[in-house]
């Protein structure tokens, strides 16, 4: 079997056809088809146009379906135009729902519900009906706050749980089991065989190569038996979505390959080691930084990085009328730097301004 990383070129004697096109992400290439990103925005949009969207990630273990969910609500938050917050709910969250839905806060949220077949082996009846009663208003937070909600539940078979909590928007497929090809014919299409048996030649390949060593082959086209090499989780793998219109193959990462750190995503819940760190961080940076005020200055700059503004609103409307200003290139930002006599300031962290973490027994 023949491997390349680019397209051979076409005959033209033959007939034209559409071929895939190999692109960059982060220097990593791949074929823009599989991209996860298109995904992302998909989902972004479905959810600008409604208000809770559900989707299914189905697959055996170790197959990257909780890696996939962290990475598309990391994606989906950072396209979309209105702020989402991003929880990852286990077994004790998934069967105390509506406390745990009372608890959150009056703002849009990203769920993962992870693994989710427990409920038809250890749930009891009550407990279901509670969920999917729940679930039915998910969206309506209490107080009467309506939220956009987008849910992602990963389970192993196609009908490890009742249909009310199979039903969704979009599925996504991370292995293909013996067992399993009828319910996935049935969930796909017959239609989509082809893209169904490629799933499972492709983890196949994954599983069988030598540790950090595997490789999967997509075929480039049916007559040229010409394939595109992706390094198994270096950092993708491979897994087939379907909309409800349209089946194709996409690849995933881990989020931390394009985002290493994500306040969203990471976003510690409160407890009593959050409450210390705060007071020994107001603690030791008072001791080597002056006053609160300082690190209140320092907080409302990196909270503007982050896309969220702090300060008050003639500022942020002054930043938006530059922001315009810039956008017509009349000026450059170095050149009103000079006129306002700002200059940039180098400087490093000194050894005896570094943070004293507090060392845990």
């Amino acid at each position: 079997m023949e491997v390349v990383e680019y397209l051979k070129p076409l005959d033209q004697s033959r007939k034209k056809t559409p071929k895939p096109v190999i692109i960059k992400w982060k220097d990593v290439k791949m074929v823009r088809n599989h991209s996860i990103r298109a995904v992302a925005h998909e989902i972004k949009n479905m959810s600008a146009n409604q208000d809770f969207i559900s989707i299914n990630v189905i697959g055996k273990q170790s197959t990257g379906k909780t890696e996939l969910c962290k990475n598309l609500a990391c994606l989906v938050h950072q396209m979309a135009d209105v702020p989402y917050n991003v929880l990852h709910l286990g077994k004790e969250e998934l069967l105390n729902l509506e406390e745990t839905m009372s608890n959150l806060k009056p703002t849009n949220h990203i769920l993962i519900f992870d693994d989710i077949a427990f409920l038809s082996a250890t749930a009891s009846k009550q407990q279901i009906d509670q969920i999917q009663q729940v679930l039915s208003v998910i969206r309506h937070l209490k107080g009467g706050k309506d939220v956009k909600i987008i849910l992602f539940k990963s389970f192993q078979y196609t009908k490890a749980i009742s249909p009310f909590m199979r039903q969704n928007d979009m599925t996504f497929i991370s292995s293909v089991d013996d067992n399993e090809m009828d319910n996935l014919i049935t969930l796909l299409g017959k239609k989509n065989l082809s893209k169904i048996n490629l799933l499972r030649k492709m983890q196949v390949q994954v599983k069988i190569g030598e540790k950090d060593k595997s490789y999967f082959h997509y075929p480039l086209g049916n007559k040229d038996k010409m394939y595109f090499k992706y390094h198994a989780k270096h950092p993708f793998l491979p897994y087939l979505y379907y909309n409800g219109s349209s089946c194709r193959m996409v690849v995933s990462c881990l989020r931390t390959f394009h985002t290493p750190i994500c306040q969203v995503c990471d976003n510690p819940k409160e407890s009593d080691e959050t409450s210390r760190n705060l007071e020994l961080f107001v603690n030791d940076f008072t001791t080597k930084f002056g006053t609160e005020r300082n690190a209140k200055s320092i907080i409302k700059i990196m909270m503007m990085q982050a896309g969220k503004n702090c300060y008050n609103p003639r500022v942020a409307q002054g930043v938006r009328y530059v922001e315009k200003f810039l956008e017509k290139k009349l000026l450059s930002l170095d050149e009103l730097a000079k006129v306002f006599n700002v200059e940039p300031t180098k400087t490093v962290l000194h050894h005896s301004k570094q943070p004293d973490f507090e060392v845990k027994p």
